[in-house]
């Protein structure tokens, strides 16, 4: 990397010293925690403008004319179909013992339905009644799904986009807090350069919170659940403030990588808090339980597994490896991902085939995007060729940045290079662990490609077995403990 280019290191490094100084954690805007709220978001955006700076393009933050007027279409057809969609609809849900908000980012199963990966698997195990929500993913829902009972959440947007037309439930701030924020806004232009107008953020985010909750109110006393599971609990702090305010506790199932860099989960600080993190997170292994300092308790953080990388596992245990290279893409380092594979596609006398293998939000613009890819010897997966998991279990080496993936191809014993990048600090645990190796260039890829001093793994430190008996066991626990103390 460029010595001149900031890293995800020393921008996070900023980040936690420009939130001691400004004591931002402690801070309430209408007796709001708010920064906990747009932490995240702030962050993002500070990263999006560095990726744009080193060349990852993709990463667009403006709509052109004709993309925001497809964006508006898009929105009220959607909009439109949810009204009349009256199976769909939450707030005609029967009671539940369990709410799940589920990730609207499926995949296509071999049954032709669309799984939600991380929840899919355990609604089939649990022996307690349960209803899923669901927001849109760029303004559609992918059908058929293969969730049994399943609520689209849509309709909540549609009610707070109506208040927002007739300009109801607005967020009026006071001139001190307006200074206050704008005060913010300078500093962060200053460490960061980059311009984010906080006062707008807050403001936005904080009068969607006003403008939401009594309809998720509504939801929670229809549904009446004794526990709500959460897939990505960054985003859904109204949804957590609403359980967190009828005593439902909520719990997180894990769906990627964490990392002290990662503003989600990381509370390195003894000052910082999130009053709307979920009550439990469900990890996939030993190493994500350790691996930060979350925002709550120890004991409250308990390793379970991943039911559907398990489920791949066993039904491709018998696949046998080729001579590939696997490359692992992801939008936040598409560029310099598929820049290296055409590299490596130039040396001579390779005796690997190079597959790469595009992440969903790739497939519409990757040959715009990353034009080198077309070059003859690059085999390109999109949404039509294998899955992930059959390349994986036939492949023997991978290679990527950062994405989750990369930890579910060393379950399958890959050998794994990482390449020095902007983001492969979130990785540094598993370099430091000797199970992967740092590459800068094809040429440190060549010397390393044949050796076999990779370091084994337990095959349960990322990824622990039994996940579905492990995970039904902890949800009755709390459960259980639920009902004693409501009887009390």
């Amino acid at each position: 990397m460029n010595k001149k280019t900031p890293t995800l290191q020393s921008l996070y490094k900023s980040l936690i010293e420009f939130e001691d100084e400004f004591t931002l954690f402690q801070v309430k805007i209408e007796n709001i925690y708010f920064w906990e709220r747009i932490r995240f978001v702030v962050f993002q955006r500070i990263l999006r403008q560095v990726l744009a700076e080193i060349g990852e393009q993709q990463i667009k933050s403006k709509f052109s004319k004709e993309r925001r007027l497809v964006f508006y279409l898009r929105k009220i057809r959607n909009y439109l179909l949810i009204i009349f969609q009256f199976k769909t609809n939450p707030f005609f849900t029967k009671k539940k013992d369990i709410l799940i908000l589920s990730h609207p980012r499926r995949k296509l199963g071999k049954d032709e339905k669309w799984w939600d990966i991380y929840t899919d698997f355990l609604i089939d195990s649990l022996e307690y009644s349960t209803v899923s929500m669901e927001r849109d993913l760029q303004f559609q829902h992918l059908k058929p799904a293969r969730t049994k009972v399943l609520k689209y959440l849509t309709l909540t947007d549609f009610l707070v986009d109506l208040k927002r037309y007739f300009k109801l439930s607005r967020l009026k701030l006071n001139d001190e807090k307006v200074v206050y924020l704008k005060k913010i806004s300078q500093e962060i232009q200053a460490r960061f350069n980059a311009s984010i107008d906080i006062v707008h953020l807050t403001k936005h985010i904080l009068t969607k919170r006003k403008r939401i909750l009594p309809y998720y109110y509504k939801i929670l006393k229809r549904v009446q659940p004794k526990l709500v599971l959460v897939v990505c609990s960054y985003g859904k702090e109204d949804f957590i403030e609403a359980c967190k305010t009828f005593n439902i506790p909520t719990v997180e199932l894990q769906h990627g990588v964490i990392n002290k860099h990662h503003v989600g989960y990381s509370y390195e600080m003894r000052t910082a808090r999130k009053v709307t993190f979920p009550d439990y997170l469900l990890s996939f292994g030993d190493y994500w339980s350790d691996v930060v300092k979350y925002p709550i308790e120890k004991d409250k953080i308990v390793s379970v597994g991943f039911p559907e990388l398990e489920d791949k596992k066993d039904k491709l245990a018998k696949r046998k490896k080729k001579k590939q290279i696997l490359f692992i893409s992801q939008p936040t380092s598409g560029t310099r991902i598929s820049k290296f594979a055409a590299e490596l596609n130039k040396e001579q006398h390779l005796p690997y085939k190079i597959i790469y293998k595009l992440h969903p939000n790739e497939y519409a613009s990757w040959q715009e995007d990353y034009p080198w890819l077309l070059d003859k010897g690059i085999k390109v997966i999109d949404q039509k060729g294998k899955n992930l998991y059959e390349l994986f279990a036939e492949s023997e080496i991978q290679i990527g940045v950062n994405s989750t993936a990369i930890f579910e191809g060393l379950s399958f014993g890959l050998k794994t290079l990482i390449i020095d990048y902007f983001g492969i600090e979130y990785m540094e645990n598993l370099l430091e662990s000797g199970s992967a190796k740092k590459v800068s260039s094809v040429k440190d890829l060549m010397k390393i490609i044949h050796k076999d001093d990779f370091k084994k793994i337990e095959d349960d430190y990322f990824f622990k077995s039994n996940s579905l008996i492990n995970i039904n066991i902890v949800l009755k626990g709390i459960i259980a403990k639920q009902i004693s103390t409501s009887e009390v």
